[in-house]
């Protein structure tokens, strides 16, 4: 009979059904949104109603540092739990509730000092709090305007960071934070610092996908208006990553399977990032120089096309990167990894002319790491894509 109570006393909408003859049975229906439950309540001598008012979770400001803001929420007497999210001021949200819960930086059921990471500097945001009742349901939000401060040089994210889906980077792995990818670069493009990415770049910490073709068919400009050929060694520096995945989707995901496969690649992104996407030669280049150790002063076979064949380049390059992607913490990433006598080669979004793009390549064979245009067509088992995002 207890049970029966307590179900009671989930309702939002309660109507009485009451029978009409006296062998019928006494129910309760109960409406919770577009759900309905029937009770059979003819055996009660007494259903009690509960009373829950509206109450909010609190939030106080404890620090604004660099990227990052700490506030400290209490949670009410018959709070079950809370939610936390950020937003920037200058932002409409109409209904809080509904993005509090679609956009969640913390999900607590104690008091505590919360951190939301990943924010710009000098920018003014609202942290929101979401509370729910002791029966699970939503009740009452509350809002707090904070600003983010300059940072300094210690608290900018450095190479070889650990970035986080909220945004937040750390050396070592931070328990409780979902580590999404190692960042490989601090200097941005002045396209990307445009879209407001100014703070790094960061690789995936597994592959998107394997044997896939960069294009389903040739084409010239495919990826832009102009080939990397055009500049001598543009392959080197090309940073527009993000513009050329976006240039090829824009024609159809379907043409271009490694840029897609990037794009879709199932782990979160920071929400203050550029999502993710297959990155350009130039950021394999600087992957191979910050994580992998290469020498920047790479040998070049042409003004198109480098590499790097020192001694045990491809063993030593990998176990240096994979060093780096083991921060994440075991299981949380996919090392690159290429047997004695085989290769691996990595997509990257730069074109290289009208039947060939731009892919790193890890051999094992010629012992050499290696940037170069390829067939755009190929997709062959040791081919590979692994996103890289802008934040």
């Amino acid at each position: 009979m207890k049970k029966i109570c307590s179900l009671l006393l989930l309702s939002l909408t309660i109507v009485s059904l009451w029978a009409q003859t006296p062998k019928a049975r006494q129910r309760l229906v109960v409406t919770q949104g577009d759900r309905q439950t029937v009770y059979d309540v003819s055996r009660l001598s007494r259903v009690v109603f509960d009373s829950v008012g509206t109450f909010t979770a609190p939030a106080t400001l404890v620090s604004a540092a660099g990227y990052t803001l700490k506030v400290h929420v209490e949670k009410p007497e018959g709070c079950q739990r809370y939610q936390v999210a950020v937003y920037d001021a200058g932002q409409t949200v109409s209904d809080l509730r509904a993005y509090v819960q679609a956009n969640p930086s913390a999900d607590e059921t104690d008091s505590k000092d919360v951190e939301i990471g990943g924010l710009k500097p000098q920018t003014q945001y609202v942290v929101a709090t979401l509370a729910y009742d002791r029966y699970g349901l939503p009740n009452g939000t509350a809002t707090l305007a904070a600003a983010t401060v300059v940072p300094t040089d210690s608290e900018r994210p450095q190479v070889g960071n650990i970035l986080y889906a909220d945004g937040s980077w750390s050396r070592r792995l931070v328990s409780g934070r979902t580590p999404v990818g190692i960042i490989f670069s601090t200097t941005t493009s002045a396209a990307d610092q445009a879209h407001g990415w100014t703070l790094g770049y960061a690789l995936a910490l597994r592959d998107a996908a394997q044997q896939v073709a960069w294009a389903t068919a040739n084409g010239p400009y495919q990826a832009g208006t102009d080939y990397t050929s055009a500049t001598e060694y543009y392959f080197q520096t090309d940073s527009a990553g993000y513009d050329h995945t976006q240039a090829l989707l824009a024609q159809g995901a379907d043409k271009y399977p490694a840029a897609a496969a990037a794009a879709a690649y199932d782990q979160p992104a920071p929400r203050q990032s550029s999502g993710w996407y297959l990155p350009s030669s130039g950021q394999w280049f600087d992957v191979c120089t910050n994580l992998g150790r290469l020498s920047r002063d790479m040998p070049r076979l042409s003004a198109t096309e480098g590499y790097w064949n020192t001694p045990q380049v491809v063993t030593n390059t990998l176990a240096t990167l994979n060093e780096y992607l083991s921060l994440a913490g075991r299981g949380n990433y996919e090392p690159i990894s290429v047997p004695s006598g085989d290769y691996r080669w990595y997509w990257c979004s730069s074109e290289g002319n009208s039947e060939q793009a731009y892919a790193v390549f890890f051999d094992q064979d010629q012992l050499v790491v290696e940037l170069a245009a390829y067939f755009k067509t190929y997709a062959f088992s040791s081919n590979r894509v692994r996103a890289v995002i802008a934040f």
